[in-house]
């Protein structure tokens, strides 16, 4: 029996009746059919032809008398409310008639309030007006959206409602009740009191947002400077999205066998891009064999065992390649995908450690054509060993279990024999593969590491016990405990001052969420998991104090926290965030410095950063691997890069595997 199956029983039973899979206690009732609305963008350049029936409308304004207009006013937009009131913008002033009054006047604000009626700013600017399908006029502004009767009775909505942009441009409203604006700063949908804000090249040609208007098919249409995108929601289900993204995995992504992401020569284009070869080829694959192990075990699907084992034997051809006994390589490169211009290499890269200077790349002495990338850390490892433990006992066939515990054997006595620490093609430790306690428990310069590198040797060692059977990785775990305090260790990792937001090292965090997984699917001993479940509670739980990885909404960190401890882990938010993730895997730049909605916090001492302070939708955010760091207001590529899905695919089917999810036929 597998150590899934045996450390998490919950999970297992359920597996094992996957036809009442959605009935777990921890489960979550997914919408009728599994069908969400995803939000999906297409563009049309300035001068090229649009659908069908969806040309730029020429509104008539047939209920404005324009005789009583100034002469020569061009009207920009108007509106008339259920009591016969018309406003009209036009480029000489904003104008207003009353209920059966044909002539207009200056619109004058409204000079006072009946009780609790929010005030209207003497400086604010009508820019906007449309009316909704109730008679009701809404007015854009610079200060943000009124909605009001025709008359004086007003009442504004803005960033305290969670408006992103409050400098309007022009209005939309659709049959389906909701409220469009365009900005200067890209558009904005109003939907049952929720915005949802659409920026930046994924959804928008340009961020100049001058029209909007809708179709019967309930696409939208905004106009821009450069061209006109159209957005709609398309019915799906997370299972068809998955398969779409693994899809384009398999199609784009994959090189021989290793996930990488593409550069793209031309933003937003992949014809003519090239594989982007990592400095974590190791981990990153870890993430996708990952996936398809999970996959396999709760869909038994042929394809997923076939599609993960490729990628899991490429990850093992990383250490056989280097010609150096249990030292997997961070990357490897041919000479020949060199020549073809993808990119990640260079020969003049030395090694990361302080004072050395060999070069980071070196010639496979097994592959003549083959470049080896050195100086392997403690991220690629922790991928390693999660990859190994995962396809081992969920996926693997026994010819597939030999080789990969043949791998970790070799890895592991590499790292013992080392003094606790992985021995590289310098002939020395690497640069961040350091896990003894001369360092990390006597060393003031490791002294930050010791919780996270306590908790990766923990497991690298238990690893090493369940997939090759010898008892002696047992014995040096023991040590490890009662010599030298490597469980009580795991208690320090995230708290304090290391867990203050602006010291938070992401790419720590998803490490350090494998290594639990690592930990909690093999200890029995319940002492030892009481401790082990109070760190990793540490780093999930709001303490109301240090900032937690609850408020991600990941799906695999909550999936994970869940599935292994039996707690609650929100699922409904890393449902969402699975639901919200963008089809367009293009990373482009995304930018949500400049909104209204947002409040930054700012960071304290030298170091100090700026960041949300809070996650945004995904679909409002850049592209980014679990490594990421969600509260960034800012980032992306420009669409010079092309995401490899891996992420997503992880976060889904361990979300499907530990029963939060339903198993889609």
């Amino acid at each position: 029996m597998s150590a899934f199956f045996s450390a998490t029983a919950f999970a297992g039973a359920m597996i094992a009746v996957l036809a009442i899979a959605t009935s777990a206690p921890h489960a979550v009732a997914a919408p009728a059919g599994g069908v969400f609305p995803q939000l999906i963008a297409e563009h049309f350049a300035t001068g090229a032809s649009l659908p069908a029936g969806v040309d730029e409308p020429k509104p008539s304004y047939d209920f404005v008398d324009q005789t009583k207009l100034p002469a020569g006013s061009k009207i920009l937009s108007a509106a008339k409310a259920r009591n016969g009131a018309v406003w009209v913008v036009t480029d000489r002033g904003v104008f207003r008639s009353g209920p059966g009054n044909r002539d207009f006047g200056k619109l004058i604000l409204p000079l006072s309030q009946k009780p609790l009626q929010p005030p209207v700013a003497v400086d604010t600017e009508i820019t906007c007006v449309a009316s909704d399908h109730d008679g009701q006029i809404l007015a854009g502004s610079n200060f943000g959206l009124f909605l009001t009767d025709g008359g004086n009775w007003w009442h504004i909505i803005d960033r305290r409602d969670g408006m992103p942009i409050e400098v309007l441009q022009c209005l939309y409203t659709a049959p389906n009740g909701d409220v469009w604006a365009g900005t200067d700063d890209g558009a904005w949908r109003m939907r049952s009191g929720r915005f949802r804000y659409f920026a930046g090249r994924r959804w928008l040609l340009d961020n100049h947002v001058t029209n909007i208007w809708g179709d019967a098919s309930g696409r939208v249409w905004l106009k821009t400077s450069k061209g006109i995108s159209s957005i709609q929601e398309k019915l799906i289900t997370l299972g068809a999205k998955a398969k779409y993204f693994n899809d384009l995995t398999q199609k784009y992504n994959n090189r021989r066998g290793f996930i990488n992401e593409r550069t793209l020569k031309n933003p937003g284009t992949l014809e003519g891009s090239t594989f982007e070869v990592s400095d974590n080829d190791g981990l990153w694959n870890s993430i996708y064999v990952a996936a398809q192990a999970y996959r396999f075990a709760a869909t038994h699907d042929e394809e997923a065992q076939k599609q993960g084992w490729e990628s899991m034997h490429a990850m093992l051809e990383l250490e056989r390649v280097t010609g150096i006994s249990g030292f997997p390589a961070r990357a490897i490169i041919t000479d020949e995908e060199i020549a073809a211009g993808n990119t990640g290499f260079s020969a003049d890269e030395t090694v990361r450690i302080d004072g050395e200077t060999e070069k980071i790349w070196f010639r496979s002495p097994v592959q003549k054509n083959l470049w080896c990338k050195g100086d392997t850390s403690s991220d690629e490892l922790d991928g390693h060993y999660y990859a190994w433990l995962t396809f081992f006992d969920l996926a693997a066939t026994p010819e597939q279990k030999q080789q990969i515990a043949a791998t970790c054997r070799r890895v592991t006595d590499n790292i013992v024999a080392g003094g606790f620490n992985l021995i590289g093609h310098t002939g020395r430790k690497t640069r961040w593969a350091v896990f003894g306690p001369q360092f990390i428990n006597e060393d003031p310069k490791w002294a930050d590491q010791r919780g996270l590198n306590s908790l990766e040797l923990l497991g690298y060692l238990l690893i090493a016990s369940h997939v090759t059977g010898d008892k002696k990785y047992d014995t040096i775990y023991e040590n490890l405990i009662h010599e030298h305090h490597y469980l009580l260790n795991t208690l320090v990792w995230r708290t304090r001052a290391a867990a203050e937001w602006q010291n938070l090292n992401h790419s720590d965090d998803e490490m350090a969420n494998m290594d639990y997984h690592n930990l909690l699917a093999l200890e029995k001993n319940p002492d030892r998991r009481r401790v082990i479940l109070q760190s990793f509670r540490n780093t999930w739980e709001d303490n109301g104090v240090l900032q937690s990885l609850k408020f991600e909404h990941s799906p695999w960190y909550n999936f994970t926290y869940g599935g292994l401890t039996g707690l609650a882990c929100a699922p409904d938010e890393a449902i969402e965030t699975l639901q919200d993730w963008p089809m367009d895997r293009i990373q482009w730049r995304m930018d949500n410095s400049r909104r209204a909605d947002v409040v930054f916090k700012e960071g304290r001492g030298l170091h100090a950063k700026r960041e949300l302070s809070r996650v945004l939708p995904m679909s409002e955010r850049f592209l980014h691997r679990w490594n990421g760091n969600p509260f960034d207001a800012a980032g992306g590529s420009d669409g010079h890069g092309y995401d490899d899905g891996a992420a997503w695919l992880l976060g889904y089917w361990c979300g499907v595997y530990f029963c939060y999810l339903p198993v889609e036929k």
